[in-house]
């Protein structure tokens, strides 16, 4: 049995290994720098001293970290390990209400951010700006701690829940990854999971405690299926996971990364096989926050059994899964659906500060064994692999992202002049859209703004309708299978009005037969992209399909830049002319 005194230093003691055994090899890579094994250890302790010498600092307590995408990021974290305490990964990219609705919950004894950085947090949180040149103390040490991180979820009550996630559950996934995947030194593996996501704790801790190479793209391309095959290519990656949307784009792409020996996936249903000479091998996964990011992984899937979705795979090792059905009997027939219980050594340690719900979704069987029940509907199939079939309440997931609809509703509740809201999501084949229906007095472009402030993108409607009331089913409560239906039926609205054409109406309509092919409607030119349902992937396909159709190199920032159809197509004019 691993004590939680190794777990915790399971991963420092390799990278310390590797500091000494190979200073010069390259932990991570960005566009701009190369930050060796040595580096990062020096980096991180120097970090680590300065913490323990700052007048708030609590042994065992959770920092914040701040930083966008890069090196001095991930040398911060395990900075914050090295003195003790378990980091909060906070992205600069979220609204700052998202933010401080997160701090006032998880109460972190400070936030560290870089220099001339941090002023979009709650004042009330300390923000400091880590020093990287002091030294660290001869003979000082760490304090083993249980929890290493905290990674906040979207909640049902209308505000996000951290999840506390023990040293014990990373080092089960990190050795788990390294035997099954066979990362060491070497290998280069790409990162493009949302920076305050848990897939990014697998990626880079999983990466560096095997001594491989991190190669950390520009935010600009993460969103971007052709970018990150010209990504993967171009830096020479061998190993990378995306999300489902993204990797279902990838592998369907007419040419493939050439380099890359295995692609992992997971965060939503995957709806496609790989082709069976895609050159990668590609793994399906499935895991929530509560069970440290993986819990089960699928075959090879450009092998086996086609005829159906693929499949989500067997439990990881350490894990263990059961079906139970409605009265809590265990289900162990093939096809025959059950709700997925979680139990062994990934299991989170609980909720922060929210002892009754780590009740209620942890429980303690009359074995004496604890299991997290998912939420999640599933099924064995005749290959003694598990089958994803539905949640089992109004949670999602929705391209990578872990979505409480309940959540999104109590935002729209909160704006003034909403009577009633209810949001579903409206298949696509991007994985899903959300759409909101609204009764009461606000404009789309009212309600976008007010949300825009306490929601992080992903969770901001990208359709609004607006009813006299919600419908109702025989219960008396929201029959959101006829709203399914009416915004499958309705397709996206919008409020926008007829702009003057772009100089030229032939680039115009161009561009309205991309966005309309996307969206399912053809839009007018005064259309905003995003709120006649377009989102962060199909913008990257547009932008795929402009560059290809115009023969120019437009960035996937122009879209968002000039969302209105009108002013797309004059950019897109300009850039053919050679304007910048």
């Amino acid at each position: 049995m691993t004590s939680a005194a190794d777990s915790f230093t399971s991963i420092l003691c390799a990278l310390e290994r590797l500091a000494l055994d190979a200073p010069t090899a390259v932990a991570i890579e960005t566009t701009t720098e190369e930050v060796t094994y040595a580096q990062l250890w020096e980096r991180s302790g120097s970090v680590a001293a300065w913490l323990r010498n700052l007048p708030e600092f609590r042994p065992g307590g959770l920092l914040g970290v701040l930083y966008p995408r890069g090196a001095e990021g991930i040398t911060v974290q395990l900075g914050t390990w090295r003195a003790g305490c378990a980091y909060l990964p906070l992205d600069p990219k979220l609204p700052r209400g998202r933010l401080e609705v997160i701090l006032a919950d998880a109460r972190p004894f400070g936030v560290l951010a870089p220099e001339g950085e941090g002023t979009a947090v709650a004042t009330s949180v300390p923000v400091r700006h880590p020093d990287s040149s002091r030294a660290v103390p001869e003979g000082s040490g760490t304090a083993p701690t249980t929890c290493a991180y905290v990674i906040y979820t979207s909640g049902s009550t209308g505000t996000p829940k951290g999840v506390e996630v023990g040293h014990s559950s990373l080092a089960n996934l990190v050795g788990w990854h390294r035997r099954t995947y066979d990362t060491k030194p070497g290998t280069r593996v790409a990162a493009f999971a949302g920076l305050a996501f848990d897939a990014t704790v697998w990626e880079v801790w999983s990466t560096l405690s095997s001594g491989a190479a991190l190669v950390l793209p520009d935010d600009s391309i993460t969103v971007d299926a052709l970018a990150i095959r010209d990504f993967l290519t171009s830096r020479r990656v061998d190993h990378c996971f995306l999300s489902t949307p993204l990797a279902e784009q990838l592998v369907t792409l007419p040419e493939s990364p050439a380099t890359l020996r295995i692609l992992t996936t997971g965060g939503d249903r995957l709806r496609v096989h790989p082709p069976v000479d895609f050159p990668a091998a590609v793994h399906n996964h499935y895991g929530p926050t509560e069970a440290t990011v993986v819990t089960t992984a699928s075959d090879d899937l450009r092998k086996g059994d086609r005829g159906s979705l693929p499949d989500i795979g067997r439990p990881i090792s350490g894990a263990v899964v059961r079906l139970v059905d409605a009265s809590g009997a265990e289900v162990t027939g093939i096809g025959e659906a059950g709700e997925l219980w979680i139990g062994g050594a990934g299991l989170a340690l609980g909720y922060r500060r929210d002892e009754d719900l780590t009740r209620e979704r942890f429980r303690c069987t009359e074995d004496g064994s604890l299991w997290y029940r998912s939420g999640d509907i599933c099924r064995w199939n005749q290959h003694g692999q598990l089958e994803y079939v539905e949640r089992q309440d109004t949670q999602v997931n929705l391209r990578g992202h872990r979505i409480e609809l309940a959540e999104i509703e109590q935002a729209l509740l909160a704006v003034a002049e909403v009577e009633q809201a209810a949001v579903v999501v409206r298949d696509d084949q991007f994985g899903g859209s959300l759409v909101a229906f609204v009764c009461g007095a606000p404009s789309t472009g009212q309600l976008r703004a007010e949300l825009s402030r306490a929601l992080p993108t992903y969770m901001v409607p990208g359709t609004f309708h607006r009813l006299e009331e919600l419908p109702l089913n025989s219960s008396g409560k929201i029959d959101r299978t006829a709203l399914a239906r009416t915004a499958m039926d309705a397709g996206p609205a919008t409020e926008a009005d007829d702009e003057p054409l772009g100089e030229s109406a032939g680039t115009l309509d161009a561009v309205a037969d991309i966005w309309g092919a996307l969206l399912g409607q053809v839009p007018v030119p005064g259309d905003n992209f995003f709120e006649i349902g377009g989102h962060s992937l199909a913008a990257a396909r547009v932008t795929s399909r402009v560059r290809e159709a115009f023969g120019i190199d437009v960035g996937l920032q122009e879209i968002f830049g000039h969302p209105v159809l009108s002013e797309y197509a004059r950019r897109v004019d300009g850039l053919r002319a050679g304007r910048r």
